[in-house]
């Protein structure tokens, strides 16, 4: 069924994504499915197989949250017509009567009553696996059926923040505030405010944490909060941020490179190599000395061993927590921390963690103090079909890498870098696990590269 006529021909979209469900390819369903959704909210036919879809994949309780918002939009769809055809044959529709759901709730005949909180559920349960453009859709049209709600403010506002719309989630955020000013209300919009770069919002809205602050973990975003004010107002007067600066402002953390930023990227033996060499500089410019390089992943190991090689100390796996030497951790893509991190979340004076790749979006437990570059994905040259051995790869690139030590590019990245770091030094995570004794958490709240002014 649809809010559309029933006889209309089914769209090619809707075809297609029908076609890739039945044969369970469930992301190319997805990425068939979702935009045709978002293009045309009031199709019922989309809705429901978004539901079937979650359901194959899983995600039981969605699916059950969607198909029914499919099913009373379809009885509310269904109960007009049949009303506008008894009133154009001049008959009283029939009054209303109670019927059971399949919940165990009841509704009216009408089914208006129930459609609010079906779309706000569908809506959470939507911000839950992070289809935060699904969910502002459905929270939207909750919000028209209850005007000024605080709670659908506060969800809507979520999500906007998690696309970067900033601006428009500080409204909603407004909007919810009305009802309480809560703890978790205040510190969004301090953090929506610190990322439009709005200081005197967000100090404002710091000082009134100051006061709803009790708990453990609450003094302890707090805490962060300021921490990253003061780093804002460190640059409060350049123009424009790039991503370095965001991420120095947000987690305290060093960027080594950066060029532009490639939702995929295929590394290879040079730009491993010029990433490793540039680490290397670094270090030494701010130095800071370790004694052991170790890896934290299969995948990481041929970094770890490159870096070993070059920095002439020794290469091991992750020993766990109480290493007596300081050691860099390796890490291929900093999205590995979402594996058995608790280990290493205390931050202390024998583990510092450089992570080659870091996604753009993707919530980590903890942000790494080094990070080579900014990418969604990107894929070693290990990880593909490959004719050489991963010793020869190995070779290749430490090679590449020594000979880049008097390299005049490199040099000058290596010089911008410590120039940029050196000044902000008491502000970095990196060697400061007395003034940071927990690493932040990494919540992606600058997604892609975003040249705000």
């Amino acid at each position: 069924m649809s809010e559309t006529t029933s006889e209309e021909q089914v769209p090619e979209p809707l075809v297609e994504a029908r076609r890739l469900l039945n044969e369970g390819m469930l992301e190319q369903c997805l990425a068939c499915l979702k935009p045709y959704w978002l293009e045309n909210e009031s199709d019922t036919r989309a809705i429901g197989m978004f539901g079937e879809l979650m359901k194959e994949a899983g995600r039981s309780e969605v699916a059950r949250k969607l198909i029914r918002l499919t099913e009373l939009l379809d009885a509310k769809s269904a109960s007009t017509s049949a009303d506008a055809d008894l009133t154009a044959t001049g008959e009283s529709p029939a009054p209303d009567t109670v019927q059971p759901q399949s919940d165990g709730l009841t509704l009216a005949s009408s089914p208006e009553d129930d459609i609010p909180y079906a779309l706000f559920e569908a809506g959470f349960g939507l911000i839950d696996l992070r289809e935060h453009e699904l969910a502002v859709m459905l929270l939207e049209r909750c919000l028209k059926l209850m005007p000024n709600e605080p709670t659908v403010n506060y969800e809507i506002a979520f999500s906007l923040m998690s696309l970067s719309r900033f601006d428009e989630a500080i409204a909603h955020f407004k909007h919810a505030m009305l009802d309480s000013e809560d703890f978790d209300t205040i510190l969004n919009l301090s953090v929506c405010y610190t990322l439009t770069r709005r200081i005197p919002e967000a100090k404002e809205m710091i000082a009134k944490l100051a006061g709803l602050a009790h708990d453990e973990d609450e003094q302890r975003e707090l805490n962060h909060r300021k921490i990253v004010l003061k780093r804002l107002e460190l640059l409060g007067n350049k123009q424009t941020f790039t991503p370095r600066d965001w991420q120095f402002v947000l987690y305290g953390g060093i960027v080594l490179r950066t060029g532009d930023a490639h939702t995929h990227q295929k590394e290879d033996c040079s730009s491993i190599a010029s990433t490793l060499a540039i680490l290397k500089g670094v270090l030494e410019g701010l130095r800071i000395e370790y004694e052991a390089v170790e890896y934290y992943n299969p995948n990481a190991r041929p970094l770890a061993r490159i870096l070993g090689e070059l920095m002439e100390i020794p290469c091991d796996s992750y020993k766990g927590p109480h290493r007596p030497d300081r050691a860099l951790l390796i890490i291929a893509w900093a999205t590995d921390i979402i594996g058995p991190h608790e280990a290493f979340i205390e931050h202390v004076h024998t583990r510092s963690i450089f992570s080659y790749g870091l996604t753009w979006n993707e919530p980590l437990p903890v942000a790494p103090e080094i990070t080579g570059l900014l990418a969604d994905d990107a894929i070693m040259p290990w990880e593909e079909e490959r004719s050489e051995s991963i010793d020869e790869i190995v070779t290749q690139i430490l090679n590449r890498a020594r000979d880049l030590d008097c390299d005049p590019d490199i040099l000058r990245e290596v010089q911008e870098a410590v120039a940029y770091y050196d000044s902000k030094r008491e502000l970095l995570v990196l060697n400061n696990w007395t003034t940071f004794p927990d690493r932040p958490e990494y919540t992606a709240e600058v997604q892609r590269p975003m040249a705000t002014k």
